[in-house]
Parts: C-alpha cells; sequence; structure tokens
C-alpha cells in the first residue's frame, strides 16, 4: 500500500515548499502618506470636541442676538455685541461644524458614533436657524 496523497503533501518540512530568502527580504517601501496616517480610530475625542464646541457656540450665539423689536413681525434679530464676540462665535461654530462633519464621514469611526455625529450637526444646524 502507498502513500496517501494527503500525506504526502502535509509534509512541509522539505526545502521545495520554503519560501527563498529572496522573497522575504524584499519589502514594499513605505509611503509617506502612510505615515501620517492614524492607526487608530480618533473619532471620539474629535465628536467630543465638536460637541462642546457647538454648545458653545449656540450659547455665544444665543446671547449675542437681539431681536429688534416686541412690536416687529418679521422677528429679525440683530447682533448685539462687538465684532469681536462675532468673529469668536464663527470660529467655534466653524470648528464644531468640522469636527462633527469629520466623524460624521469617518470610515474608522463605529457606525453609531457617526450617527450621532449626523443628528447632533443636524440639530445644532437647526438651533441655529430657530435662534
Amino acid at each position: 500500500m502507498g502513500t496517501s496523497p494527503r500525506s504526502r503533501w502535509s509534509n512541509r518540512d522539505d526545502s521545495s515548499y520554503q519560501v527563498s530568502k529572496s522573497e522575504v527580504k524584499t519589502r514594499k517601501k513605505t509611503r509617506f502618506s502612510e505615515w501620517t496616517k492614524p492607526k487608530s480610530d480618533s473619532s471620539a475625542p474629535i465628536l467630543i470636541v465638536g460637541q462642546l464646541t457647538s454648545l458653545v457656540s449656540l450659547m455665544m450665539f444665543h446671547t449675542g442676538t437681539e431681536s429688534s423689536g416686541p412690536g416687529s413681525t418679521e422677528g429679525a434679530s440683530v447682533w448685539a455685541l462687538g465684532e469681536s464676540a462675532l468673529i469668536v462665535t464663527l470660529v467655534f461654530g466653524l470648528i464644531s461644524f468640522l469636527s462633527l462633519f469629520r466623524v460624521s464621514i469617518s470610515h474608522k469611526a463605529p457606525k453609531r458614533r457617526r450617527r450621532i455625529a449626523r443628528v447632533w450637526l443636524l440639530a445644532v444646524i437647526l438651533a441655529t436657524q430657530l435662534t
């Protein structure tokens, strides 16, 4: 009775099956863009920063706006604080929008975190329009 093909192919100690050393030594060249990519998911801190800055920007926006008067039917609002407060409010709003948008389109972020960022972003935009 001869040896079965299974036992013959399962013997991997034979030198003909070993990988040659020249194949092992060749490595892929690492690109510079791979060095700059983050190795882990950083969406949780970015989401928290986006949420906090959106709250701050909404509070600043709410304190800075005044309605034009109780008799006005249009409901137009006027910026009551100085232009430096307006610039700070816009910077906080921009940081909030960019960080929440980054988390919402991130492929490394978990699905739940992306959904939270999208809902938060829509809520901030809606709250800004209603103020």
